[in-house]
């Protein structure tokens, strides 16, 4: 009988034991922040060449700074260092049409005495890439110039595209320079605009 009352006193101690244990408490689920957008790093005209200088250091090329000149009217400031052992020139304009009318910057001509092996322009910024004082237009740079310019475009064309350029040994531009909004016929040509047909003029 004894033990018939200790085996209901321990049970009854379980059973408040049990009801007065506080619940497992549900851990927060973690709430995900939402992806930030990358900003833009495409400059707008007028550009800073400083800007331009501070990206390719940003990016880890081996630039050796040399000089700087304050210029006047159309040329705001020029850049002069070197870049795996050649010249290497940035220039910045008032404009992106004051470049082309101070600099005589065309990409319809290949360089020539006078001119650097490479050439870009973007914006108002123009980059030149080798020696522009040899006796006659400049060669065909060897590979490792012309691969060279090629990481110089990758760096700067999210800055300052569409980019133009005038090499003598062109590479290929990451954004395409736009072609022309006319659209083309059937022979490649733009097509004429219709002239509508007069109606004749009814007798009185």
């Amino acid at each position: 009988m004894r033990n018939h009352r200790l085996l209901a006193l321990a049970l009854g101690a379980a059973l408040l034991a049990s009801c007065g244990s506080t619940p497992a408490t549900a851990n927060p689920t973690a709430t995900l922040a939402a992806p930030t957008p990358s900003p833009n790093p495409h400059l707008s005209d007028p550009a800073s060449v400083d800007t331009v200088y501070n990206a390719l250091l940003k990016a880890g090329l081996q630039l050796s700074a040399n000089s700087a000149d304050a210029g006047t009217g159309a040329l705001v400031k020029r850049l002069h260092l070197t870049y795996d052992a050649w010249p290497l020139v940035l220039t910045q304009f008032t404009s992106a049409k004051t470049l082309v009318s101070a600099s005589g910057f065309s990409t319809k001509v290949k360089p020539v005495l006078g001119n650097p092996p490479f050439a870009l322009a973007g914006l108002n910024i123009l980059i030149e890439y080798g020696s522009s004082t040899q006796n006659g237009p400049p060669a065909a740079p060897d590979p490792q110039f012309v691969s060279a310019f090629q990481q110089l475009v990758a760096i700067v064309d999210p800055l300052l595209s569409p980019l133009q350029q005038r090499s003598v040994t062109p590479v290929v531009l990451p954004t395409p320079t736009p072609a022309p909004s006319a659209s083309p016929g059937p022979s490649g040509k733009p097509r004429p605009t219709a002239k509508p047909t007069p109606k004749p003029s009814k007798k009185p």
